[in-house]
């Protein structure tokens, strides 16, 4: 079973600088989601648009960005919102990435530049930018990663970077301006965040689409896959279940099962159902008496 690593974790603005890249630039307040999915399967991390986060003794709030997904040798990004990821037979470390509600705090006119791989699932310390407002700020913003913005600048990212064979994808701006394919204007007085995106477009790590499948999506957390408690994420929201939890498994996994049949052809379609509600059926056998049990002991 291929194992997938969730994490969320928050970009840190204060003492940004990216060469050398310092060494506090993110922040995982929560301990990451380690899951074990059956291969071919799918897995839905929880959707939080923003988190809480301590730094420095201090307590706020930090929105979502961007997923980043990767197996190693491909990764694709996707918007900040409900995700339904397949996992085939290559482990995945699924990223939600966060920005200080914030940003740099009060007292600083400036944005932070950065650049992200999106096959290592991390940012990046390439030279990969120009200020072509103004050439003079260009060495700040590859080095340190700011650029001033007491006045509008533009920013355009180089189409390749020397550490991935990505080519340049797209920027990701939150409250950093405006973007238009590699270049994105900065208006003055802006205080956020503009990452340029190095992503292939060609990769084969399919996101699913949820509405494709019906209403119910899910995935395994906890004990439940070894008839122990634990939860189930149904479109994205997480529920606890007891011990005989199999059961809503199978469930799900029969509802999955039926509604991607209506894709295929006719004779396959009634296999897979007909298959479907036999696994159902042998669920409903082995949890019936731990139920029962359950309720006499209640």
């Amino acid at each position: 079973m291929p194992h997938v690593s969730v994490h969320y974790k928050v970009i840190i603005p204060a003492g940004h600088h990216r060469q050398p890249r310092n060494a506090n630039g993110e922040l995982e307040p929560y301990p990451s989601s380690e899951v074990d999915v059956d291969e071919p399967g799918n897995i839905s991390p929880l959707y939080v648009p923003e988190i809480q986060y301590t730094y420095n003794g201090a307590t706020g709030m930090a929105h979502m960005l961007f997923w980043s997904v990767t197996d190693g040798t491909q990764g694709q990004t996707y918007p900040a919102g409900t995700l339904t990821q397949s996992v085939g037979s290559s482990p995945l470390t699924i990223t939600a990435w966060y920005y200080p509600t914030g940003g740099d705090g009060p007292g600083r006119t400036v944005i932070i530049d950065d650049a992200f791989s999106a096959i290592k699932g991390d940012f990046i310390d390439d030279t990969f930018v120009t200020v072509t407002s103004d050439p003079s700020l260009t060495s700040q913003a590859n080095v340190v990663g700011v650029v001033p913005t007491a006045k509008a600048q533009t920013l355009q990212a180089s189409a390749s970077v020397n550490s991935t064979p990505e080519p340049f994808s797209k920027w990701i701006s939150y409250g950093a301006g405006t973007a238009n394919n590699n270049v994105i204007d900065v208006p003055a007085g802006a205080t956020g965040i503009a990452i340029a995106v190095y992503e292939k477009s060609d990769i084969n790590i399919p996101k699913i689409d949820p509405d494709a499948f019906g209403a119910i999506y899910g995935t395994i957390i906890g004990g439940v896959a070894v008839d122990g408690g634990g939860a189930i994420i149904i479109n994205g929201k997480p529920h606890p279940i007891d011990p005989w939890g199999p059961l809503m498994i199978n469930l799900v996994n029969a509802s999955l099962a039926s509604a991607a049949s209506k894709h295929l052809g006719r004779s396959t379609q009634a296999e897979m159902q007909k298959i479907a509600a036999q696994s159902v059926l042998e669920a409903i056998k082995v949890a019936v008496p731990k139920i029962e049990k359950k309720m006499i002991k209640k």
